[in-house]
């Protein structure tokens, strides 16, 4: 204790990492799994990288180990080096089990310390610093990926260290050009979607400080450096942007799931969990905006401009604004938000933040006390540790497995053969037995009514039970017999630049036919049929890529230079 006393950070930081185990001690003593409704989806994209550094076999473009083995393209549009990091998580767990364990549990400490040294660098007392990051662990920001598997909680758990850079522009209108172009690279690997969120956060601050700026040489700074964060940010995801222009420019693409109604995922409608996880969140938004008015007058213009902006970032998660309409809209930047409680992420992170900074503005009052913060943690680690433990009973008693939405497929008709699969070291065994026909980023080759994911079911997952499907060479490989000389489907999609040998035989775009999903037919001989599938991707993505892969490597090395440069300077100072 005196040691915690005399070194508090140490005490901080071992209470952030012992709150991480402990949110995770239900799954552990339940022994049971959490199958939300993207689990499929993810699961299959990480079992993807995993056995691709496992065999050596690095395929970038397509999925050659998962989504049915099908050759669909789906990691090089989602975060593909983030994906490989998760595939790294996969491959060093025993099982499905511990992968969840372990990915949680990373998730936690992430979140935890992300919210811990944004609110540092905002000189937040360390002990509050370290209760507001156990209470950001359990919003919905980062519960969602607990429970649904939802990918942007791992952008959410990232968010708060990459609005650091934005302290200095806010209160120095200064922009650092390294600072912020790493921090949207950051996010733009990790999660699209979260990274324009970012991006939208740092604008007021960045309009304001140019507007704000009298003199010419000034503004002309903030521009040249707003330049010099853009070309570090195209240069860290050269990968992505590179690699989503030419797929799009050269394949009509499916879009993910597009939400027509979107007043149902509004934290007013359907979605309030969003903002009821932990309970307590409602009453700190409350008092974040209304302990903000009370004392407006004394308040900051950076402090004024962070609550305006959390406030915006609130109503466009609420049904005030008019997202029945905007859903009916045929929008493609509207489709991009799907769900607009994403918008909440953000405004809890800046509420969380606002509320640290307006206890000063309180100081002595009976409602900033250190007993409500305690109390805060306490009542939000205690909804986590119920609501997990609640998920590890309806795993032990319920018969079922998974809830059987639309679009799955089960290979097996026992539940207890299903949920020993995610505990075997044979991870394909539950991808093979709990299938979903999720048709995300196949090429479209006719524009029909048919119902894209029936035709993803029927040509691709069933069609797998006529053919066998093996990697060899660092290569896709299907084998099946052919009773006769006909033209056969086989349960591979082909895009712009995947390459076809049918019994060594190169197939030309004239050789084959395309389903509406791109799924190929070609004609058979009697007797064995090999089909070999690879990409090849134009010389333009190999160069991004490789530019893309040195930038992060030098990026550790740069800035450890200009630390001890850094450093050097400021001992020469002080002697």
């Amino acid at each position: 204790m005196q040691k915690i006393k005399q070194h508090p950070l140490m005490g901080q930081v071992l209470l952030l990492i012992g709150m991480s185990v402990v949110f995770l001690l239900p799954q552990i003593i339940g022994k049971g799994m959490i199958l939300g409704s993207d689990v499929v989806f993810h699961f299959n994209r990480f079992y993807e990288t995993s056995q691709q550094i496992k065999e050596g076999n690095f395929q970038y473009f397509l999925s050659i180990y998962g989504f049915q083995q099908s050759g669909r393209i789906v990691n090089a549009l989602y975060g593909p080096f983030f994906a490989y990091f998760q595939g790294l998580l996969v491959l060093l767990s025993p099982s499905w089990y511990a992968y969840q364990l372990l990915s949680n549990g990373l998730l936690y400490l992430l979140a935890g310390f992300s919210m811990y040294g944004l609110l540092r660098h905002l000189k937040v007392n360390g002990w509050l610093a370290t209760a507001m990051g156990i209470f950001y662990m359990s919003t919905y920001s980062i519960q969602y990926w607990i429970e649904r598997q939802g990918f942007s909680a791992w952008g959410a758990a990232v968010l708060p260290l990459c609005l650091i850079p934005l302290i200095a522009l806010g209160q120095e209108k200064r922009l650092r050009p390294f600072a912020v172009g790493v921090s949207v690279a950051v996010l733009f690997q990790i999660h699209v979607f979260s990274s324009i969120l970012l991006v939208l956060m740092y604008g007021p601050f960045f309009i304001r400080a140019f507007f704000r700026s009298e003199e010419p040489q000034a503004k002309r700074q903030l521009i040249i450096k707003l330049v010099g964060a853009i070309a570090i940010f195209m240069v860290l995801t050269a990968n992505i942007w590179v690699g989503m222009a030419d797929l799009y420019l050269n394949n009509q693409l499916l879009a993910p799931f597009v939400n027509h109604n979107m007043q149902n995922n509004t934290i007013t409608g359907t979605s309030s969990y969003w903002w009821s996880t932990p309970v307590l969140l409602p009453i700190l938004c409350a008092l974040f905006f209304c302990g903000a008015l009370k004392v407006w007058s004394k308040l900051t213009s950076d402090f004024k401009l962070l609550t305006w902006v959390a406030a915006i970032f609130f109503i466009l998660a609420t049904n005030f604004v008019p997202w029945t309409w905007l859903g009916s809209l045929d929008n493609g930047l509207i489709a991009l938000i799907q769900f607009p409680f994403r918008f909440f992420v953000p405004a809890t992170v800046l509420i969380i933040a606002g509320l640290c900074l307006l206890i000063p503005y309180y100081q002595g009052q009976q409602l900033v006390k250190p007993v409500w913060v305690v109390l805060l943690v306490l009542l939000s680690s205690g909804q986590v540790l119920i609501q997990t433990t609640n998920k590890m009973r309806e795993w032990q008693s319920d018969e079922a497995a998974v809830t059987l939405r639309n679009h799955t497929y089960l290979g097996t008709d026992s539940a207890a053969e299903l949920k020993a699969a995610y505990f075997v070291t044979d991870k394909s065994l539950a991808l093979d037995l709990y299938q979903r026909s999720t048709p995300d980023y196949v090429p479209i080759y006719q524009e029909t009514t048919e119902n894209k994911y029936d035709a993803y079911g029927e040509q691709i997952i069933e069609g797998n039970n006529t053919v066998i499907k093996t990697v060899e060479n660092g290569k896709l490989t299907v084998r099946w017999q052919g009773d006769a000389v006909d033209w056969v489907q086989i349960p591979i999609i082909n895009y712009r630049y995947t390459e076809l040998t049918l019994n060594e035989k190169s197939l030309t775009r004239e050789d084959i036919q395309l389903s509406t999903i791109g799924v190929v037919t070609v004609q058979q001989k009697v007797g064995s049929n090999v089909l070999v599938v690879d990409y090849d991707a134009p010389w333009y993505f190999d160069s991004a890529l490789w530019l893309t892969m040195a930038a992060w490597l030098i990026l550790p090395i740069g800035y450890a230079a200009w630390w001890w440069r850094w450093s050097k300077k400021t001992s020469t100072a002080i002697k």
